[in-house]
C-alpha cells in the first residue's frame, strides 16, 4: 500500500472543522429543490450585500464608485449588474491587491494562467473554499457517492518530480490516494495498481489526460478497474477521452467546470446536462463578436467575500445551450458546450507522459503572458512577455523550479523574453503547446 503522506494540511483541516460547514450543506440542499424565482431572489441578495462590501472596502470599487457616478444602492436586481465595469484577466495581473478586502495571510492563494497564457494571482477565504467543496460535494451525490468519497486523485503534485520516489501516496483523514501524474509508466503501473484496488475507492479523480494516460496502461493490458464515478475538470474532452474513461472505469462521467478565479461553478447532472450553479455565482452569458450562438461567461462570485470580482470576464466560450428543461427537475440553468482549456500532452526524452504541462507557467509574477512550447521531446522552450514589476531573473529561476518539480530534472529549457506572445488564426494563446509535430 501506498506510504502515508503528511498529517493533513491547514486546508484540509479548515475544510474538515469548519464551524459553517453544517449550515453551508444545509443551504445547498434547500436550494436544489428551489424554484427559478427562489434561485434568483438568493442571488439578488447576495448581490446587494456583496455591492455594498466592495463599495466600502475594495479599493478598485471604492475608486470606480466615486469616479463613476454609480449609487451602489441602485445595484439591487441581476438587471442591474449592467451598471458595473466588466473586468478581465489584465486587471488582476496589474491591480491584484486593490481587489483584496481581506488581509492576505487570512486567506489561500490561488494561481494559474487558464487558457489565455496570462498568469494571475488571486484569493480566496477558507469559508470561500468551504462552500465549494460542499457544492461539489453535492453534485457527486447526483451520482450515488458518499460525502466521505475514497477517491483516486491524478494532478500534478509536488511529490511527482521525485523520479525515483514512489508513485502514489495517501492522504491520511482526506480520503484522497495521490498518484503522481508525472510516474505513469509501465514500470510502475503494478503497483499503482496495488495501492489503488487496496485503497477501494469510490472514483477516480483528476485531469482528463492524466487519467487518459492510466486508463491506456490498463487498456494495453486489458485491464478494467470499475469506480462509481470519473470525476473530471481542468480540461475539455474529446469524444474519444470520454469512451476510454468510460470503458476502462466503468463509471459515469462527472465534470465540473470552474476557474481559478472561482466566479462560476457549473456541473453535470446525473441526465448528463451541464447545469449552472446559480447558488454559487452569478452567470452572464455575453454575445462574441462575429459569432451568432457563441457567448462568452462572465461570473460574479457570490461567497469569496475576501477577494470579491463582479462581472469578471473569464474568456471561456460556450455555444447556446438547449432551451428545454433538463429532465432532473432541478431549476439550475443550462450551460452549453465549453471551450475551456486544451493542450497537448508533452514528452520527457525517456517517452514519459508529460499531462496539462501548462501549469509551469501557472505561477509566474510580474508577467503579462507566458507559454511553454514543446520543440522535442525532453526539449522545451518558455516565452514571456513582461509585466508590471517583472524581474527576469526571479521569474527564470521560477521557471527552472517550476519545470524540475513537475517535469523531473535535467531537461534542455529555453527561456526568451518577448515583446508579446504571437498568436495562432484564432487568437486565443495556449498556454502549452507542442511545435514538433
Amino acid at each position: 500500500m501506498a506510504p502515508p503522506g503528511p498529517r493533513l494540511s491547514l486546508k484540509h483541516r479548515v475544510r474538515r472543522l469548519h464551524p459553517l460547514a453544517p449550515a453551508m450543506n444545509h443551504t445547498l440542499a434547500r436550494l436544489e429543490r428551489a424554484t427559478a424565482e427562489d434561485l434568483t431572489r438568493y442571488q439578488e441578495r447576495r448581490l446587494r450585500w456583496m455591492v455594498r462590501l466592495v463599495a466600502a472596502r475594495s479599493p478598485f470599487y471604492r475608486e470606480w464608485f466615486k469616479t463613476s457616478g454609480v449609487d451602489p444602492r441602485d445595484i439591487r436586481t441581476l438587471a442591474d449588474l449592467e451598471q458595473l465595469p466588466l473586468l478581465t484577466r489584465r486587471h488582476l495581473v496589474e491591480r491584484p491587491d486593490d481587489f483584496r478586502v481581506y488581509p492576505r495571510r487570512v486567506m489561500w492563494p490561488s494561481r494559474s494562467s487558464g487558457t489565455s497564457g496570462a498568469p494571475v494571482t488571486v484569493y480566496r477565504t477558507q469559508g470561500s473554499s468551504i462552500y465549494e467543496l460542499a457544492a461539489l460535494r453535492r453534485q457527486w451525490r447526483w451520482f450515488g457517492l458518499p460525502s466521505s468519497a475514497r477517491r483516486v486523485v491524478l494532478r500534478g503534485s509536488d511529490f511527482a518530480s521525485d523520479q525515483g520516489g514512489y508513485p502514489t501516496k495517501l492522504i491520511p483523514g482526506a480520503n484522497q490516494l495521490m498518484v503522481s501524474s508525472f510516474q505513469l509508466t509501465p514500470a510502475n503501473l503494478d503497483q499503482i495498481l496495488d495501492d489503488i484496488r487496496a485503497f477501494e475507492p469510490h472514483a477516480i479523480e483528476g485531469w482528463p489526460s492524466s487519467m487518459n494516460v492510466l486508463a491506456k496502461l490498463l487498456l494495453e493490458r486489458s485491464t478494467h478497474l470499475p469506480v462509481r464515478a470519473v470525476i473530471t475538470s481542468s480540461e475539455v474532452m474529446t469524444p474519444g477521452q470520454r469512451n476510454l474513461l468510460r470503458s476502462v472505469f466503468d463509471g459515469p462521467i462527472v465534470d465540473h467546470y470552474g476557474q481559478t478565479e472561482r466566479v462560476a461553478l457549473a456541473g453535470v447532472c446525473e441526465a448528463g446536462s451541464m447545469h449552472i450553479f446559480s447558488d454559487y455565482g452569478i452567470v452572464e452569458l455575453l454575445p462574441v463578436d462575429g459569432s451568432s450562438n457563441r457567448r462568452e461567461i462572465v461570473g460574479t462570485a457570490l461567497h469569496n467575500w475576501g477577494f470579491p470580482l463582479l462581472r469578471y470576464r473569464t474568456g471561456d466560450e460556450v455555444v447556446s445551450a438547449p432551451s428545454s428543461a433538463c429532465v432532473c427537475g432541478r431549476a439550475f440553468p443550462l450551460l452549453g458546450d465549453i471551450d475551456g482549456r486544451i493542450e497537448d500532452t508533452f514528452s520527457t526524452a525517456d517517452g514519459r507522459p508529460l499531462p496539462l504541462p501548462g501549469t509551469a507557467v501557472d505561477d509566474l509574477a510580474g508577467v503579462h503572458e507566458a507559454q511553454i512550447a514543446q520543440l522535442a521531446p525532453g526539449r522545451f522552450e518558455v516565452r514571456v512577455s513582461p509585466g508590471v514589476g517583472f524581474d527576469e531573473k526571479a521569474v527564470s529561476v521560477q521557471i527552472r523550479e517550476n519545470v524540475d518539480r513537475l517535469f523531473g530534472e535535467g531537461h534542455e529549457l529555453t527561456i526568451r523574453v518577448v515583446d508579446e506572445l504571437k498568436r495562432p488564426p484564432s487568437g486565443k494563446l495556449k498556454s502549452a503547446v507542442v511545435e514538433s509535430r
